[in-house]
């Protein structure tokens, strides 16, 4: 019982740390958007978006020894094998310099091709655009990621602590977009406004090193030994396979914003990056529920038995369709009014546009629930041809489709690269591997068949009813619609499931997780 309320507990202070900072994120993120489109308008908005997802492509060169290293420290961790995890650091240090090399090489080789990578390149220089420098600040941002003890925050996220890095991290990040703010107004300047981000990275890096220092000196006081060969030969073939995961999703997401800058320009990747804004946004605040379990989930699968295992696993699934399917009802709903309500008509894209971003939420949200357990299981090298399929299949639609359709054809590719790889075989690797096929895989394409038929025609009513219902009243319209379907949604999962086995375990989380904050919220009221 220890460790469960162990578990439970420092995934609530995750949580709450997560949520609680992301909320002020939120609002100077768009605060900063606000001022970007204000004072340097749609050309630099795309190529701010352009370039960010070039290196994201760049940095496939981490190779997912992020995942793999945390993954091989939970173990030791949980065992108190100070010197095992000394060693595991060690090596996760070598190979952040060794990616942050990589990256760097990359990028400058990459410069010279950027006229042929950017469907208007030569209109950029004309409205005082420096495309090759801007690129060589993105690109020092993300090698400078790498670097500056950057490597030893994974010692806290690997041991329940993310919620002290949360802190540090929203302090620095809140700091950087003032800063940006002022900045632009001050000088409207795209330079320096890049040029103040690559100092907050190195900064924040500095940051999560001290305080992962500071908790756990012993793992850093002492040269450790080296790992076996033997073991870094499994470490790579794990990140080799983990590396083709990275790869498909960077391909699925980053390579939107190129194929759109090649064929439709930077304008149209300036339109695409407000929605992706919301997309990301949400993306990144329900992914706070997955990053503050994620050590907690890795413990539990190392600890518990196969039941247990299972019915968590089938409650995740549950409550990624509440919460994703109603993020993916609001955008349908609420995006193109609340970017009308923002910064006017001319930065919307026509319907059924926001149907599709939102529809991609949701596939999304169902991948990242499946990911978590395959990742905590280890199951890195049994379904690498996967993501090789899903890249085939987003690349191949979204360059075709994208001639005929335009940007819609983009976002269909990435859907149907989800649907068709990641929702339909994961889960039969998951089965087979994370649960021994403790129960059939066509049991979870049941549940979810029907979970998906009843957000459909909760959407649809959602749509239909906002679509007549205080329209035109601007913000007031947003507001309105977006707690319609924040009520619809989650209420009609709720009512029909309410028996159900995942349905009463999430309630007892709940209720445990309600117990723990009160107790802790009594216990520190007392001590006053």
């Amino acid at each position: 019982m220890a460790k469960k309320k162990s578990r439970t507990g420092n995934s609530i202070l995750n949580l709450l740390s997560s949520l609680g900072g992301q909320l002020l994120i939120t609002i100077f993120r768009f605060a900063v958007r606000t001022v970007f489109i204000s004072v340097l308008g749609k050309a630099y908005l795309g190529v701010n978006g352009y370039f960010a997802d070039v290196l994201n492509m760049l940095s496939l060169t981490e190779l997912g020894f992020d995942t793999a290293i945390n993954f091989k420290l939970y173990k030791p961790l949980a065992e108190n094998d100070e010197k095992r995890v000394r060693m595991l650091m060690k090596f996760y240090k070598a190979a952040y310099r060794g990616v942050a090399l990589v990256i760097l090489v990359l990028g400058l080789l990459l410069i010279p091709a950027l006229p042929f990578l950017i469907k208007d390149y030569d209109k950029l220089a004309v409205i005082g655009i420096n495309a090759p420098l801007i690129f060589i600040l993105y690109l020092l941002q993300t090698v400078s990621s790498y670097m500056f003890f950057a490597y030893r925050s994974a010692i806290m996220k690997a041991n329940q602590k993310q919620y002290i890095l949360n802190v540090a991290d929203y302090a620095v990040n809140i700091v950087s977009n003032v800063t940006q703010i002022l900045i632009l107004i001050l000088f409207k300047n795209f330079v320096i406004f890049t040029a103040a981000a690559v100092a907050f990275t190195i900064l924040k890096n500095y940051v999560n090193a001290f305080i992962a220092t500071k908790y756990y000196p012993q793992f850093f006081s002492a040269e450790p030994d080296s790992i076996s060969r033997e073991e870094i030969w499994d470490l790579f073939k794990d990140c080799g396979a983990l590396f083709i995961y990275k790869v498909n999703g960077t391909v699925l997401k980053a390579t939107d914003n190129m194929v759109l800058g090649g064929f439709c320009g930077m304008e149209m990747v300036g339109l695409y990056s407000n929605y992706l804004l919301f997309y990301t946004t949400i993306r990144t605040y329900l992914r706070q529920l997955y990053s503050a379990v994620k050590a907690s989930t890795g413990n539990l699968f190392a600890t518990e038995g196969i039941e247990t295992k299972y019915r968590f696993f089938e409650t995740m699934n549950y409550l990624t369709i509440i919460l994703y399917g109603t993020a993916a009802v609001g955008v349908s709903v609420c995006a193109d009014e609340l970017l009308t309500a923002w910064i006017g008509t001319d930065y919307v894209i026509a319907k059924p546009f926001s149907v599709l971003v939102g529809l991609e939420i949701l596939t999304n949200g169902l991948k990242q629930n499946l990911g978590q357990i395959r990742t905590v299981t280890g199951v890195f090298r049994q379904a690498w041809k996967r993501p090789i399929l899903s890249i085939i299949i987003n690349l191949t639609a979204s360059i075709v489709l994208v001639q005929f359709i335009g940007i819609y054809g983009v976002v269909i590719g990435t859907i149907l690269a989800d649907t068709m790889t990641n929702l339909s075989i994961d889960p039969k690797i998951i089965h087979q591997y994370s649960f021994n096929n403790y129960k059939p895989v066509s049991a979870y394409y049941k549940k979810n068949a029907v979970y998906l038929l009843i957000l459909v025609l909760t959407g649809a009513f959602d749509m239909w009813i906002c679509s007549w219902l205080l329209t035109g009243y601007s913000w007031i319209s947003v507001i309105i619609h977006a707690v319609i379907v924040v009520l619809t949604v989650p209420t009609v999962y709720i009512l029909i499931y309410w028996k159900t086995e995942e349905s009463r375990y999430l309630r007892s989380i709940i209720k445990r997780l309600l117990g723990i904050m009160k107790a802790k919220l009594f216990s520190s009221g007392h001590r006053q």
